[in-house]
């Protein structure tokens, strides 16, 4: 007898490779038979006709390190399909924690009060595993978390025995748990690693297996040198290679997505090489990436001093080069304030229309902001348009690319509902199937699910998660592929979407006939394990 029999449903299983119509036992937690059951008795029976089934969507690249222990329910994601997400990307994770006060700074949307009473990876998941999770969590470690545990947050190059350590960190924190490393070396301390620095790490997790995770130096106008280096550590160093959010950003010439790829197929010939894309033109960012490095390298009482000074505004405006080409462009059309705790009712306006709210130029009311928000200033986002519709599908055809959110799992409900990150928290998966899968699209349906079930799994190293085979997880997802809807926008982007109506996690159902359950039957994946 089976705990949950889904019959009829077109079974999607997450290779890519085909459809069939079918059925799907489930009995502790586990999925114990597919294709047609036949007669069989089950405590439930869900009917799947008419509708797709297929794996719990994975999201390879979330930023819940912080939100999650304020509310483990990831609502925003449970309702979209999604069943794991993997943490601590961009270099940004919550452990190890060497220095308390470095945790506002090393996850997005810190929030005071908090008290972080751990400093390993063993700490900060025994920390995860007390909340109630409505969602598989998987952590990598982030580069910027194990830096600032050696140096601070010093702008300099490290020391051969500062390497040392930090690798020590590293090995620690993959043994107790991470699945891989990430960096984000276009952020703040990440542009202050150097090549040994980043090579040492990277020969570590080759030796564990782990993943590397990058979110490259440069993506606009020096896009070679920065998609470069990555493919460069893989190859050095015999590590598996994952490029964050993979797609040139405003500023590189229209040829740049092109000479990508061509590099990414030459690559590929002699490293495990793969690349991801968030199914959006805007893309979020913390404010303080605005920032130069000399002054980000101060604590933030520092900064908020200096950001009052004139000189060093005119410092600000004047670096070479920007995060974002947008700014230095003064394309402040094309940029928006999306999360402030001080100015929640400027959320959603664009750069000329805060400077009418401060009655100042608009460069100097984004530092205006950041000054009013002292020691919360981290938790600033900002809204830019920085990438073009037609790179976005040209990436998505090549079949070693995968699709994220690069967002927060979030809800409209408790501690987290003020929070807005992009639309994506609320609606990326739908996003991705309506603009990108389907006939005349870049994919088709069993290749787009493929590319958040089957290969999302495979490149974390899930073994166990992400196709519907008999013996893995019972993470399954049925949804209507035909009224997949990504109900947000930059303008009301806590939405839920549409399309939905089963959601398994572990056997449990999260959504039933489209209604969210609030059920919290979600797991910490440890590597280890």
């Amino acid at each position: 007898m089976f705990d949950l029999l889904i019959r009829n449903g077109v079974v999607i299983d997450g290779s890519g490779k085909h459809r069939a119509v079918g059925d799907i036992g489930v009995y502790e937690g586990r999925i114990a038979a597919v294709g047609r059951i036949g007669e069989a008795s089950a405590a439930r029976v869900l009917d799947a006709d008419g509708l797709s089934v297929a794996p719990g969507f994975i999201d390879l690249h979330s930023h819940s390190d912080f939100t999650l222990l304020l509310d483990g329910r990831a609502e925003s994601f449970v309702r979209q399909g999604v069943t794991t997400e993997v943490i601590g990307n961009c270099g940004l994770s919550g452990a190890p924690l060497q220095r308390p006060g470095a945790l506002k700074r090393n996850v997005f949307c810190y929030r005071d009060p908090f008290e972080a009473n751990w400093s390993t990876m063993a700490g900060y998941c025994a920390e995860l595993e007390k909340r109630d999770l409505g969602i598989n969590v998987a952590p990598l470690t982030g580069h910027a978390a194990i830096r600032s545990s050696v140096l601070g947050f010093e702008r300099r190059h490290a020391s051969a025995l500062e390497i040392e350590r930090m690798g020590d960190l590293l090995r620690d924190s993959l043994e107790e748990g991470a699945w891989g490393l990430s960096s984000g070396l276009e952020y703040f301390p990440g542009t202050s690693a150097s090549k040994p620095e980043i090579d040492h790490l990277c020969r570590i997790i080759g030796a564990y297996g782990g993943l590397y995770a990058t979110h490259v130096r440069n993506r606009d106008e020096q896009y070679q040198d920065g998609f470069m280096e990555a493919l460069t550590v893989a190859r050095d160093n015999d590590v598996r290679l994952q490029i964050s959010h993979a797609v040139p950003k405003y500023g590189a010439p229209e040829e740049a997505v092109g000479w990508l790829l061509e590099r990414l197929l030459e690559a590929a010939e002699l490293s495990d090489v793969a690349c991801d894309v968030i199914p959006y033109e805007w893309g979020p960012t913390t404010m303080t990436a605005l920032l130069p490095a000399e002054l980000l390298k101060n604590e933030i009482s520092e900064i908020v001093a200096k950001l009052r000074e004139e000189s060093t505004r005119e410092m600000i405006r004047t670096q070479d080069p920007f995060f974002w080409l947008l700014i230095r462009d003064r394309r402040w059309d094309l940029i928006q304030l999306y999360h402030s705790e001080k100015f929640p009712h400027l959320i959603g306006k664009n750069g000329f229309e805060l400077a009418d709210s401060f009655g100042t130029p608009p460069f100097d009311a984004l530092l205006d902001i950041l000054a009013e928000e002292g020691e919360k200033m981290f938790g600033v986002l900002m809204m830019g348009k920085i990438k073009r519709a037609g790179d976005l599908a040209e990436l998505i055809k090549y079949p070693r690319c995968g699709v994220i959110s690069d967002g927060l799992s979030l809800s409209p409900t408790g501690p987290l509902k003020d929070i807005n990150w992009s639309p994506g928290c609320y609606g990326w998966v739908p996003r991705f199937i309506e603009t990108f899968v389907g006939k005349g699209k870049s994919l088709s349906l069993e290749e787009g699910i493929a590319r958040i079930t089957g290969f999302a799994a495979s490149r974390l190293g899930l073994t166990d998660r992400g196709l519907i085979k008999k013996g893995n997880w019972a993470d399954i997802v049925v949804f209507d592929d035909a009224r997949m809807i990504d109900s947000s926008s930059l303008r009301e982007p806590a939405v839920f979407a549409e399309g939905v109506r089963h959601v398994l996690v572990n056997g449990v159902s999260a959504v039933e006939n489209g209604r969210y359950l609030g059920t919290t039957n979600g797991r910490l994946l440890r590597r280890i394990e």
